[in-house]
């Protein structure tokens, strides 16, 4: 069981503890150099990883081709779930200082998830509570709200959590045109889990079902699979991309979810103001939970491209 959270201080404390995923165990000392401003610490992560959908001669100057013929197992590097199993791969591709340059074809490939993680797990390693959060970006695609993660910190001196997106480098910054400030991005440009399902269900969203992956996982079931990959993300399981079960998966649907669906939302709610009551609770809930609870012996499983994204990895 989780330990006693019963004030703001308890609550911060949680957020500073590595959680299974984002401890980078035997590896941690590659963090004791990196800088502590958080757009620097971006640019750490950014020439660590290498977004798989990305990978093109016209942005990084090198295909998915070369890299297959070079020997890289790409759908295990997209697969890792921990921060320890991306750093040793970082390091294998190039046994160096996180600040030391890497060129594209030697940074771990991943996906914005791994960007998140990476952050958050430097950002606990140096004592500044940090957590993963997942949902939809507003700010990458103006026709659509697109899935994406992001890395939230505790900014102390004013008293609020920041949205980092970690992600976006100057490739994908000149590509998309996005002028704004992606280490403190405004509440409204990110819509985290609990705010797009209830977006969705409130019909704030036009065109629900081209959000998310259609047609399977679009809309609605979409939104239900954020609320449940934010909801167990900062309870400490900072799940991949690819990772799901009960409540989670886009096929699963019982009688009773709605119920757990709201209580989901409003914990999260109060997760977000800081309240501690909310946040034990929902440690609670997602230990307890039959819908929630991680399944004995759950691993997860090998990732693998849907065969129409014509990514052949």
């Amino acid at each position: 069981m989780h330990c006693a959270i019963t004030t703001t201080d308890d609550l911060l404390a949680y957020y500073r503890r590595h959680s299974t995923n984002s401890n980078p165990g035997t590896l941690a000392s590659l963090y004791d150099a990196v800088p502590d401003d958080v757009s620097r610490l971006c640019s750490i992560v950014q020439n660590s990883i290498i977004h798989l959908f990305w990978i093109r001669e016209a942005t990084y100057g090198i295909t998915l081709g070369e890299l297959k013929a070079a020997g890289r197992a790409l759908c295990t590097e997209f697969g890792y779930s921990t921060a320890e199993e991306r750093l040793r791969n970082i390091v294998q591709l190039q046994d160096a200082p996180l600040t030391e340059p890497r060129t594209p074809a030697y940074r771990s490939v991943g996906c914005c998830r791994d960007f998140a993680l990476m952050l958050v797990s430097i950002l606990r390693h140096k004592g500044i509570p940090a957590r993963v959060r997942t949902g939809v970006a507003l700010y990458l695609d103006p026709s659509c709200p697109e899935d994406h993660y992001g890395a939230e910190l505790w900014n102390a001196a004013e008293g609020r959590w920041q949205m980092a997106d970690p992600q976006i480098d100057d490739v994908q910054r000149n590509a998309m045109r996005i002028s704004l400030d992606t280490a403190d991005l405004a509440p409204s440009l990110f819509l985290t889990g609990w705010r797009l399902l209830e977006a969705l269900r409130s019909g704030r969203i036009a065109h629900p079902e081209r959000v998310g992956f259609p047609p399977a996982n679009a809309g609605l079931t979409y939104g239900r699979n954020k609320l449940f990959a934010d909801f167990v993300g900062v309870t400490g399981a900072e799940l991949p991309v690819h990772a799901w079960w009960g409540i989670g998966a886009p096929d699963s649907v019982k009688p009773g979810d709605d119920a757990l669906l709201d209580r989901m939302i409003a914990l999260a709610q109060g997760i977000d103001q800081n309240d501690p009551a909310a946040l034990s609770e929902a440690l609670t809930l997602a230990e307890t939970h039959p819908r929630l609870r991680m399944p004995k012996g759950y691993a997860v499983p090998p990732w693998a491209p849907e065969p129409a994204w014509g990514l052949a990895v």
